[in-house]
């Protein structure tokens, strides 16, 4: 059995010692050492490249290759002994050649030697205004060392005479435009797989080139990431019907996590691929979406593409995950993805894109918890000047889109909380208290460039509070509550109504010593447990995690340590 090494592979291993044998070079004479032919290449005017070389190699003796990669260039089909073709048709240019030489007194020939770890290659581009169509041919031998070079390029510019050997193939690169590709299309038909059982989807492909057709299946645009053994769906097969000329397969295993279908379509023509999906009876209600695209160029952004979604039919929810994000003093932000698991209820942290300087703002906060794929109602700030801007969550991992200015006024208020849905409208409502110590709502509209309607009076005395932390349901009944801190350090809950003349019921202590605490913040819920929690952070900097219990007399948790070194955030929500 031959052993098979890609060339990315083989430099690697190569570069680490990490091959058996390396440093042994093959001998002239091995007869074991191999590379795979070279393959035809497929270029878009103006853009990308195409590397020469043999797809991997291989053999019993893994010894490292010692001698000569030719590579012969040329306009007309190798076959002619004169070369009277050789060199690149007008439009093909050889954009580098990193470990390579070309042939002094013989056009298109190129010598790269094997003495440096790697396969050396020229690289071919196409011009912008290549035509359509445009084609070289080229032939590749290896030569190994103390072997005649000059049978080697002789041999490699009549490649097309001979039968493919395991030390000399030949292929084609070809200009083709993106109107010229876009004439391949795909039409997907994609219905809602049943928990439990199964469904076929299918892919009608109409080839004018050859390519590869590959598709993915991802979440949903709006659908968290699962994790793995999460989703509980897997490929069940892969057939092609219709022309002559296509291989199909696919990987094992569940989809994101090695489930990939691939199909190899070596020549032009219409085709029907089918595959199966099997999902486990457990499994949760996603959304999923398969993009398909059918590379003709093996580089570049103009290969076509579509994209279909489907539900998982299922009686189990998908669990919402959230995130926490914090801005340091340098005014950069930073946000924490929510993992569902207790122990651990925090993981993959990166920073947050928009304004230069998140420091122009002296109050922000979210209108409700923001989930870990960037959606729900989104976010307010005021800048110093007493502006206050709404931030729409992006939905796309970017957590906000660009500001939108709200209007003038808000340094009236000494404290802003977002509060979610306090009148059962579905809409995010925001709490503002004044230096009277009158706090007033801010109903929501829905609406991006009028976020909020006319204010509502709620009641005054609330300035006896350091901390007000509101915007998800702490008592399980389905609706908002708020938690409020007083200066002796007593945790208040005030439970949510559902009625906006009269948010809140009367207050309730939960708790005493969070005067221990700097930042109070409720993010959602961490744990995927179906209840909102809290999380605090003491002088230290050490932040602590409160898991929600749902029960209104007692709504959390003991605390839990996640970790320290959070006093680097000057504001955390």
């Amino acid at each position: 059995m031959r052993k098979l090494l890609g060339t990315g592979v083989v430099a690697v291993l190569l570069a680490t010692g990490g091959l058996v044998g390396a440093g042994a070079a093959v001998a002239a004479g091995d007869p074991t050492y191999y590379t795979e032919p070279v393959e035809d290449k497929v270029l878009m005017p103006g853009e990308g490249r195409a590397e020469l070389s043999p797809s991997g190699s291989g053999g019993q003796n893994t010894g490292r290759p010692d001698g000569t990669f030719v590579y012969a260039l040329s306009r007309k089909p190798l076959k002619d002994a004169t070369w009277s073709g050789g060199g690149l048709p007008a439009g093909l240019k050889v954009e580098r050649a990193d470990g390579c030489a070309p042939k002094q007194g013989i056009a298109g020939v190129y010598l790269c030697d094997l003495k440096d770890v790697g396969f050396p290659t020229p690289e071919i581009s196409a011009t912008g205004s290549a035509a359509n169509g445009t084609t070289a041919y080229y032939g590749f031998v290896y030569v190994p060392r103390g072997k005649s070079v000059d049978a080697g390029i002789k041999e490699a510019q009549t490649a097309a005479t001979k039968a493919i050997g395991d030390r000399r193939s030949h292929a084609t690169v070809t200009v083709r435009t993106k109107a010229h590709v876009a004439q391949n299309t795909m039409t997907l038909s994609t219905p809602t797989l049943p928990a439990g059982g199964t469904v076929k989807h299918t892919v009608k492909l109409h080839a004018v080139d050859k390519g590869k057709l590959n598709m993915s299946l991802s979440p949903a645009p709006g659908e968290r990431r699962w994790d793995e053994n999460e989703l509980k769906v897997t490929v069940d097969g892969v057939t092609a019907t219709g022309a002559a000329g296509a291989e199909c397969d696919h990987s094992f295993g569940e989809i994101g996590w090695g489930g990939e279908i691939r199909c190899d379509v070596k020549a032009p023509g219409d085709y029907t691929i089918t595959y199966g999906l099997r999902a486990d009876a457990k499994s949760p209600a996603w959304r999923l979406r398969n993009t398909a695209v059918y590379e003709v160029y093996g580089f570049g952004t103009g290969n076509p593409e579509k994209a279909a979604d489907f539900t998982v039919s299922s009686p189990v929810p998908v669990v919402p995950r959230y995130q926490l994000i914090g801005r340091t003093p340098s005014g950069d932000l930073f946000f924490y993805l929510g993992t569902g698991k207790g122990k651990q209820p925090l993981g993959y942290s990166d920073l947050v894109g928009g304004p230069s300087s998140w420091n122009q703002y002296s109050a922000i906060t979210r209108l409700a918890p923001v989930t870990v794929q960037s959606t729900g109602p989104g976010a307010v700030a005021r800048d110093k000047s007493g502006v206050l801007w709404f931030l729409p969550t992006s939905g796309d991992g970017g957590v906000f889109k660009a500001p939108k200015r709200v209007g003038a006024g808000w340094n009236a208020f000494n404290s802003l909380v977002g509060a979610s849905d306090l009148t059962g409208d579905k809409k995010a409502d925001l709490l503002a208290r004044d230096t009277a110590g009158v706090l007033w709502l801010y109903p929501g509209t829905g609406s991006t460039t009028t976020p909020f309607g006319t204010r509502v009076r709620i009641g005054a005395g609330w300035g006896a509070y350091n901390s007000l932390v509101g915007g998800t349901d702490l008592t399980g009944d389905g609706r908002p509550d708020l938690v409020a801190r007083d200066t002796a350090g007593r945790q208040w809950l005030y439970a949510g109504t559902g009625t906006a003349s009269r948010p809140f019921a009367g207050r309730v202590q939960v708790g005493h010593g969070w005067q221990a605490y700097n930042s109070v913040v409720s993010p959602g819920d961490l744990s995927s447990d179906g209840r909102a929690d809290l999380v605090a952070r003491d002088a230290s900097g050490t932040l602590w995690y409160y898991q929600g219990t749902g029960v209104a007399s007692k709504p959390f948790a003991a605390r839990a340590r996640i970790g320290g070194g959070w006093q680097r955030y000057n504001l955390l929500f």
